[in-house]
């Protein structure tokens, strides 16, 4: 191959994964505001955006340009769907793992509740929470947060959903986290990435996918590193094996390399307190931010319109990877 050849392949490549920071395009999925919008999942097998606001006790469906929730009687977490079965998913509720049963086109649903955790912590409720390449689920807690925003330090904990016991327990992986938050798995599943808040920190586990087990922990992003305010909140991850973080406080998303650790971008958001991101829509092609308005005032509303709303980013030229769903064995007679 010529040298000239090369340097055309070569531009074109870096063409292909150039970053639109800036010129990327950033509109409200619809008109609600969400007092705690959290936990965006891209079910790309019904193109349907799913999404919880906590302190609502809402879990929500953006579907065919229409919106819809079922509500509870307390905060709820996450929603991700149990692969193989149509309309039925895993919510964490209080500090209840509960099944939710909520086909599309439908207007009831049904609730079961199936494991508690943290039952000697009073106040604590389920945060984040992701399925592996396989499926396995990896889901936290965190403790009671009071309205200036306070959380009492290390009464959290990191679980895993063990198909091999179901429901009779979940096992403790990490003790002592603070607000278990943001979790990713690069492409082959040899690495988790993982975000307790308060640290400020992404740390790095090897991961061995044929037994959904994590070792060799190791700082692998610091915000300090390049002076970062806020915390970093919930995270994806791309095609690219690139990780994107919800920079909450800090009115943006950032864009880390996945192998060198090296801060490549700032996604500027009109919302200060930014929670989550998933990649969605039928190419993956576009980065779903949610957001917060609780504790927002007047004056931060001002200069942070998007407070609050559910948003769709277009145009980054970055392409994401589907959200895993979680493995069925344990949800077959559900």
């Amino acid at each position: 191959m010529s040298v000239l050849k090369c340097i055309v392949l070569l531009n074109w490549a870096a063409m292909a994964y150039a970053v639109n920071y800036n010129e990327a395009s950033i509109r409200e999925v619809t008109d609600n505001v969400m007092v705690h919008g959290e936990g965006p999942f891209w079910d790309l097998e019904n193109n349907v955006l799913y999404f919880v606001d906590i302190s609502e006790h809402r879990v929500y469906r953006f579907y065919q340009n229409r919106l819809e929730h079922v509500k509870f009687d307390e905060d709820v977490s996450f929603v991700i769907p149990v692969a193989g079965q149509q309309g039925l998913f895993v919510i964490g509720l209080g500090t209840t793992l509960s099944s939710l049963r909520w086909n599309l086109n439908e207007n009831t649903h049904k609730v079961t509740g199936l494991v508690t955790v943290d039952h000697n912590k009073p106040g604590n409720r389920w945060n984040d929470a992701k399925a592996d390449n396989n499926g396995y689920l990896w889901a936290g807690t965190m403790g009671f947060e009071d309205a200036a925003g306070n959380i009492p330090p290390n009464r959290g904990t990191l679980y895993k959903l063990n198909d091999t016991g179901c429901f009779q327990n979940l096992d403790p992986i990490l003790p002592g986290v603070s607000v278990s938050n943001g979790l990713a798995w690069n492409e082959n599943g040899t690495r988790m990435y993982y975000i307790d808040s308060p640290t400020k920190q992404i740390v790095l586990f090897d991961y061995d996918p044929s037994t959904a087990s994590i070792s060799n922990r190791r700082t692998f992003y610091d915000f300090k590193t390049d002076n970062i305010p806020g915390v970093p909140d919930g995270m994806t991850i791309d095609a690219n094996d690139n990780l994107w973080i919800a920079n909450y406080d800090g009115a943006q998303v950032l864009h880390v390399s996945g192998s060198s650790a090296k801060l490549l971008g700032k996604l500027k958001i009109m919302a200060e307190k930014v929670s989550s991101v998933t990649f969605g829509g039928p190419k993956l092609d576009k980065l779903y931010v949610t957001t917060i308005s609780r504790g927002v005032t007047p004056e931060k509303f001002n200069e942070y319109p998007m407070s609050g709303k559910v948003l769709e980013v277009s145009g980054l030229g970055v392409v994401g990877k589907p959200n895993r769903r979680i493995r069925g064995k344990c949800f077959r007679l559900l």
